[in-house]
């Protein structure tokens, strides 16, 4: 994010409603040299004040993290950036926090074969799959962009070399398979990326979810529609159920991300694991499964 011109929209917005600093700070139950900070680029505000200062602001929460006014038609380009940009400074903090605790094995001798130990551990050749953590901070402002269904997070490290990858999209209707499309990366001529993020942002207020890939060099991004020809799609029940823990990474194998899950009457959750070894419900209206696959040969 760009601090600079996020702190400038700020002070932009607040002296155009003709409020002081210690004005906004008392609406906001902070002090006024938070918001002096703010203004000025040295931090961002806390992410559980982000919806009370855009409210007190009267601007949108992209509009705040994109640092300027947002035209009606330019909003979903910018809300990508928005989510793009809050991943990618997540994985920037990530890379600072490693980078303290080697200062911190350099001049703490006593915590050696702890620091060592761990680092061996978080450095070492890996091909995994993890979500992000839900409370992290990035995650925390993902929820704001997404809306009231959230958004899916997920980063992977490949140490191993891999020529595609691709996502699929299998749809369920009434528990029988209705459809089966993917979408791929190729890193045929470019090289693969030893790492990178998956979002998945569910928008049911427009039935679509949205899905982007990218690992810094190279972006997917595309959407599915969601529950097609339903007269009643407004008043359907949905969940999601995604993995939760690090995963190992098989490449040349389809492996299971998250599950959409919708129905106008009875829901019946259940684990996304139970979707890749094919037990889908007959209870759901509606379900969508999305899995992915490392692929090293030619396809």
């Amino acid at each position: 994010m760009d601090l600079i011109r996020i702190g400038q929209y700020i002070a932009g917005k607040r002296k155009a409603l003709g409020l002081t600093q210690k004005q906004l700070a008392e609406k906001l139950g902070v002090s006024d040299k938070s918001v002096s900070k703010w203004e000025r680029g040295v931090c961002l505000p806390d992410v559980s004040l982000y919806t009370e200062l855009c409210a007190a602001l009267g601007i949108g929460i992209n509009e705040f993290l994109s640092g300027d006014d947002i035209a009606e038609n330019d909003l979903p380009r910018r809300a990508e950036e928005n989510i793009l940009q809050t991943a990618a400074d997540g994985k920037r903090r990530q890379k600072r926090l490693k980078c303290m605790v080697a200062a911190l094995l350099i001049v703490s001798a006593a915590a050696l074969s702890i620091i060592g130990a761990y680092l061996i551990r978080t450095n070492r050749p890996e091909n995994v799959i993890r979500p992000v953590e839900k409370e992290s901070t990035e995650m925390q402002t993902l929820k704001l962009l997404a809306g009231l269904d959230g958004a899916y997070m997920y980063r992977y490290t490949a140490s191993d070399d891999f020529l595609s990858l691709r996502i699929y999209l299998t749809g369920y209707h009434f528990g029988k398979q209705v459809s089966k499309e993917n979408w791929e990366l190729s890193y045929r001529d470019i090289g693969s990326p030893k790492e990178g993020t998956i979002l998945i942002v569910p928008d049911f207020e427009n039935f679509q979810v949205k899905l982007i890939l990218a690992d810094g060099g190279s972006k997917l991004s595309t959407s599915f529609p969601i529950l097609e020809g339903e007269e009643n799609q407004k008043y359907f029940a949905r969940a999601g159920v995604s993995i939760e823990d690090e995963t190992p990474i098989t490449f040349e194998a389809e492996q299971p991300l998250l599950a959409l899950m919708y129905s106008e009457n009875d829901l019946q959750v259940r684990a996304v694991q139970e979707f890749a070894d094919g037990s889908v419900s007959p209870v759901n209206d509606y379900a969508y499964y999305i899995s992915l696959e490392f692929c090293k040969a030619e396809q």
